[in-house]
């Protein structure tokens, strides 16, 4: 289950976060500095074990935070040394052979390699996709950041839904589309054709010219509780009502905290358009189950 999506890196709410390093203790740029700068105690670590000398391309080793875990993911020996094909294949080889023994059950990677390390993205995107796209999980490349806001004409109803929607309760999410359908009965984005929206004894209606859709509270529960869990794409906001995915999708941008994301899932043609929790909104939400950290958990 590999898709590309766009956005950094660094706001993903998966459970795991892959950091690019080097084997001498070194954090001195880019996505390993940031990951420096919010895991002091993971660097500390870190920097102990690459003195131990234990720490080389083809080896792993995993911090499992109290948020969220980071899979430290060697591409060069050195910080001044340019990153090797080889050593990405290496581990990504040994990723995918023992990701699930490690309890690894969804990851979100960067270009590895690219950018500092100086390799060339057009390289590692078919090793990246050979062994990552059959796996079970949902696995998540950050190959650049496509900024997706609403159109001007829709801002005004967006902040008007702000004011009536202050928690992420199902209830609040009830009373956002009621009020989107009150305010709002024909609505329409660029590029997607016009429709209608009703919201009658708790049932909400969408009506295009050529069809009619309708979801009852427990349609909306479970789109309202994938949203909580991470990313809302057509399937699950059409989890009763294929047709009318796109036009929800639509209806939960305007709510203060989801945002647009383009993703594009491996082996289809275009990219498309999702919806998540806004990232300090999700990172303030989440509670994960914290678990003890071994040393060297995995190498």
């Amino acid at each position: 289950m590999l898709t590309y999506k766009r956005t950094s890196l660094l706001e993903a709410n998966t459970q795991t976060l892959v950091n690019t390093v080097n084997c001498v203790g070194v954090m001195g740029k880019g996505i390993a500095k940031a990951f420096k700068q919010r895991e002091p105690n993971m660097f500390t670590a870190y920097k102990r074990i690459c003195d131990q000398k234990l720490l080389e391309p083809g080896k792993l080793w995993l911090w499992r935070g109290s948020e969220q875990w980071v899979l430290n993911f060697p591409t060069k020996k050195h910080w001044r040394s340019p990153s090797r094909i080889e050593w990405v294949e290496a581990g990504l080889e040994k990723f995918a052979s023992t990701y699930e023994e490690q309890g690894v059950t969804d990851i979100a990677f960067p270009k590895l390699g690219c950018g500092n390390g100086g390799l060339e993205w057009e390289d590692v995107k078919p090793l990246m996709e050979h062994y990552l796209s059959g796996l079970p999980i949902p696995v998540y490349i950050h190959d650049f950041t496509k900024d997706i806001g609403l159109p001007e004409h829709l801002e005004p109803l967006a902040l008007e839904i702000r004011k009536l929607v202050d928690d992420l309760s199902f209830q609040s999410f009830i009373r956002a589309l009621e009020s989107i359908a009150r305010l709002a009965p024909k609505l329409r984005l660029e590029g997607e054709r016009e429709f209608e929206i009703s919201f009658d004894n708790d049932t909400l209606g969408i009506q295009t010219q050529n069809h009619d859709w309708f979801f009852e509270e427990d349609d909306l529960r479970g789109v309202w509780l994938s949203l909580l869990n991470g990313l809302v794409t057509k399937e699950k906001a059409g989890w009763t009502a294929k047709g009318a995915a796109g036009p929800l999708l639509t209806m939960m941008q305007l709510l203060p905290d989801v945002r647009a994301v383009q993703i594009h899932r491996h082996g289809r043609p275009d990219p498309e358009l999702a919806v998540e929790l806004k990232p300090e909104v999700a990172a303030s939400f989440e509670v994960r189950n914290p678990s003890a950290q071994a040393e060297l958990p995995w190498h």
